[in-house]
């Protein structure tokens, strides 16, 4: 094998390695991209806010729902570590929803308020992995319920995929 040959393969070899990283990453841009037909509703400041608003007097209504349930729901049935969590999620959600009506209520847009609401979405989300997986009562239930619908209706303000996955326009 000639010097000439072993520079190639190492070439070869090195050329491989950075497409197959520059395939990877257009993969995963593409992956994360939003689709073409995927848009954002319009901006709308009022009703952003005030869907903003009532997150932190549900929020508060869930934790409180979570307080009250029964004890036989968590202790004993291996839940317990679950409802504990929930209620800590809970309260982490009421400060988060808190902070977002906050900063939309002292006219911040989405530019300035898009990773707070990213962050409430993203617990939104692990609570309601975590609620699956709890024996709730009906209350607690019905206190989700409300800021599910909630979450519904803010989404399409700031996650393009969310009129997608609704099946319609953000409700106005």
């Amino acid at each position: 094998m000639t010097l000439s040959s072993t520079l190639a393969r190492t070439l070869a070899r090195t050329l491989d390695s950075r497409l197959g990283l520059l395939g990877l990453a257009v993969f995963v841009s593409a992956l994360f991209a939003p689709s073409a037909g995927a848009e954002l509703a319009p901006w709308d400041q009022g009703r952003v806010t005030a869907i903003a608003q009532q997150l932190p007097a549900a929020s508060e209504a869930w934790l409180q729902a979570l307080r009250d349930q029964p004890d036989s729901g968590f202790i004993g049935s291996g839940d317990a570590e679950s409802g504990t969590g929930l209620v800590q999620k809970a309260q982490m959600l009421q400060e988060q929803s808190t902070a977002l009506a906050g900063h939309l209520a002292a006219g911040q847009g989405y530019d300035k308020t898009r990773d707070l609401y990213r962050s409430l979405e993203e617990l939104i989300d692990d609570t309601e992995v975590q609620a699956q997986r709890a024996e709730l009562d009906q209350p607690a239930l019905d206190a989700w319920a409300k800021i599910a619908d909630l979450q519904r209706q803010i989404a399409p303000y700031y996650d393009p995929k969310a009129l997608e996955r609704n099946g319609q326009g953000a409700a106005r």
